[in-house]
């Protein structure tokens, strides 16, 4: 099974031996990437929508995988007992719907040790949900799939990780490991990000509204979090000033 860069990213990011929910399936290619390389004691394909579902289960047939991955109709986490998976994957889906999943089915969350996540937008609030439901991040990752970037993380139970300082601001917004591991591609997408967020602010300046101004604060608050980012990274945000 060839995937895509951001979908080998994400099957990457699956722990060795779990017992995989891969919630928002799709297609079921990363459970039958995955089921193909040995990866996982047991996959569950899971999708909201039966259409997807049901191209998911022909293309695990025509591969003779109908003994090794489990497709379940349901939303979200919903569609699974406590106990039945370890480690969730729930890739491509908005932050917010990500969110919300996390939050749905405190019995089954409460029974795994492990998610994998890539959110399509709200980074910052699906890493302070992952925080306020007990898991800690262990690793990150990003790339670049035909044109647009995309982060992932895997997050664990925070007593079976190394104890380590909070997250600031800055972290919860851009991350820890991406500037720890100065990750090329991660610090040109934020050498970027300054750009664009400096490009909004002044063209900000000419609008002369309440509501201009307190978005014309709110990012630069987030410019100085990106540079904040680049400065852990130990790279100079080199003519990105107001």
């Amino acid at each position: 099974m060839e995937l895509s860069k951001r979908m080998r990213m994400n099957a990457d990011l699956v722990p060795e031996g779990c017992r995989l929910a891969d919630v928002g399936c799709d297609h079921g290619y990363v459970s039958i990437y995955l089921a193909q390389a040995g990866r996982c004691g047991a996959i569950f394909a899971a999708d909201v929508r039966e259409g997807p579902l049901s191209i998911a289960r022909k293309n695990i047939r025509e591969r003779g995988l109908d003994n090794v991955i489990c497709c379940r109709l349901g939303d979200g986490l919903s569609c699974f007992e406590p106990g039945e998976a370890d480690t969730a994957l729930i890739a491509g889906l908005g932050g917010m719907l990500m969110c919300r999943i996390l939050s749905e089915s405190p019995e089954v969350l409460a029974s795994m040790d492990c998610l994998v996540l890539q959110p399509q937008s709200d980074w910052e609030q699906v890493r302070r949900t992952v925080y306020e439901k007990g898991f800690g991040i262990e690793r990150e990752a990003f790339c670049v799939d035909e044109g647009k970037p995309y982060v992932a993380f895997r997050a664990r139970r925070r007593e079976k990780l190394p104890e380590e300082p909070p997250y600031t601001e800055t972290e919860f917004r851009y991350g820890r490991f991406l500037p720890r591991e100065r990750d090329s591609g991660y610090l040109l997408f934020l050498q970027k990000e300054c750009e664009k967020l400096l490009h909004i602010i002044d063209q900000l300046k000419s609008v002369e509204t309440e509501a201009a101004r307190n978005r014309t604060t709110e990012l630069l608050h987030i410019l100085e979090c990106a540079r904040a980012a680049l400065k852990d990274a130990g790279c100079a945000a080199d003519g990105f000033t107001e």
